[in-house]
C-alpha cells in the first residue's frame, strides 16, 4: 500500500538559517488524512494522489469524511481549501472530483451514489453544487446573493426522501428544498453561525456555534432547543454544579440506532446526553479542563460503546462509552477535525486534519 508512515522529521539547526534570519525550529508537518487499521493504536498518513508521483493531500484542510452509501471501500474527503476528493481503495490513493468550491460539507444520496451535493463557497459567494454523474459534471443549485462572504456550512438529505434537502449558512439561516435543490425556502433564521446539519430518523439537527443544538421533527416547521441546560446546572455522576458558558459548539453526533444518545464537542470539552438532550453530562477526557477544546466526534455503528473524539492533534478512543480513554497523538501541525469509523470493520478508522494558520 502506498501509505506514508507518520514520523517526526528531525530539526537541523545551522548557521545558514540563523544568518538568514529564519526560525531554525520551524517545522512543517503534514496534514491531510490519516488512517488506522488497528482501532486507533497507531496511525498512518494516507495522502497519495492517484496517477501522480508528486501530488499529495499533505497540505489540505479536511472538513468532512464520508463513505459511499453502498461501498465502505469508497471514501470521500471534503476540504476547506482544495475541493472534494474520492478514494476507491480505502484511502490508498485519492482523485479530485470537484475543484470549483471550498467544501465545508457534502451529502451523498443514499439510493443513488452518483448524486452528491457539495456546500461551501464558490469564489465570492456561498453555494451548493450538485452532481448526478458521480462528479463528472456539476451544477450550482443554490447561490447566496448577499453578503458575498457568506458560506454554506452544512448540507443534509432526508434519508427517507433524498429530494428533501436542508442547508445552513454562516448567517444562521437554514433553508430547505423539497425538489432536489430546484427551489428553496427559509426554514429558520437563527442569527448564529451554523456549524453542522444532520438529518436522521426523521429529525433535522442544527448545531449553532454559540447557541447550541436545535432539532426539528416536522421538516423545519419548528425547532426546539436541546442544549439550554448547558448554560445552567449540569450533572456529573452524583454531583451537580454550574458550568461556565460554552463559547463554541463544534460538532454533533447522534447515534444511528438510538437517537436518544447524542455527543457534542465544545470548547469546554465533550458533552453527552442519553435522553435526547433533556440532560447533559460532561465526559471526562484525560486532559486538563482548560485545555479540553474538543473537535471531532464519532461513534461506531456496530457498538455505541466505541467512541472517538479529538482535542488538538490527539485522538481519544473509548471502548466503554466514555468511561475510560486511550490516547494517540498525531505528528501534525494541524488539529484532528473529523473522525470516520468503518461501518462493518470498526478497527479501520480515518481522521481528517485541519491546517492551523500560524
Amino acid at each position: 500500500m502506498n501509505i506514508q508512515k507518520i514520523k517526526i522529521f528531525p530539526i537541523i539547526i545551522s548557521l545558514l538559517f540563523l544568518s538568514a534570519g529564519c526560525n531554525p525550529f520551524a517545522v512543517s508537518l503534514p496534514s491531510g488524512i490519516v488512517k488506522s487499521v488497528n482501532g486507533g493504536a497507531d496511525w498512518q498518513f494516507a495522502n497519495k494522489v492517484a496517477s501522480s508521483t508528486t501530488a499529495s493531500l499533505a497540505s489540505v484542510s479536511v472538513s468532512k469524511l464520508a463513505f459511499d452509501p453502498g461501498n465502505h471501500e469508497v471514501v470521500y474527503a471534503g476540504t476547506y481549501n482544495d475541493g472534494l476528493f474520492k478514494s476507491q481503495d480505502s484511502a490508498a490513493s485519492w482523485s479530485k472530483v470537484l475543484s470549483k468550491i471550498f467544501v465545508y460539507d457534502f451529502a451523498i444520496n443514499p439510493y443513488d451514489n452518483k448524486t452528491i451535493y457539495a456546500a461551501g463557497t464558490c469564489v465570492d459567494h456561498g453555494c451548493v453544487l450538485k452532481t448526478t454523474d458521480g462528479g463528472a459534471s456539476w451544477n450550482e443549485v443554490y447561490h447566496e446573493g448577499s453578503p458575498t462572504n457568506t458560506v454554506v456550512r452544512g448540507v443534509a438529505l432526508n434519508p427517507l426522501n433524498p429530494n428533501q434537502i436542508v442547508i445552513g449558512t454562516t448567517l444562521g439561516t437554514v433553508l430547505k428544498s423539497a425538489d432536489a435543490g430546484n427551489t428553496w425556502q427559509l426554514a429558520k433564521d437563527f442569527s448564529d453561525k451554523v456549524n453542522r446539519v444532520l438529518w436522521q430518523d426523521g429529525n433535522i439537527y442544527v448545531l449553532l456555534k454559540a447557541k447550541g443544538l436545535f432539532v426539528s421533527a416536522n421538516y423545519g416547521g419548528t425547532f426546539n432547543e436541546m442544549t439550554a441546560s448547558l448554560s445552567k446546572t449540569i450533572n456529573v455522576g452524583s454531583l451537580s454544579y454550574t458550568q461556565s458558558t460554552i463559547n463554541s459548539f463544534n460538532q454533533v453526533f447522534v447515534d444511528f440506532t438510538s437517537p436518544s444518545l447524542i455527543y457534542i464537542t465544545t470548547d469546554k470539552g465533550l458533552q453527552k446526553s442519553v435522553d435526547e438532550g433533556k440532560t447533559w453530562v460532561l465526559v471526562n477526557l484525560p486532559i486538563k479542563p482548560d485545555q479540553a477544546k474538543a473537535y471531532a466526534i464519532a461513534i461506531a455503528r456496530q457498538s455505541s460503546n466505541i467512541v472517538f473524539a479529538s482535542v488538538g492533534s490527539t485522538i481519544y478512543k473509548s471502548l466503554d462509552a466514555g468511561q475510560t480513554w486511550q490516547t494517540q497523538s498525531i505528528s501534525t501541525d494541524g488539529l484532528v477535525n473529523y473522525v470516520l469509523i468503518d461501518p462493518p470493520l470498526t478497527q479501520i478508522v480515518y481522521g481528517g486534519i485541519f491546517v492551523v494558520q500560524q
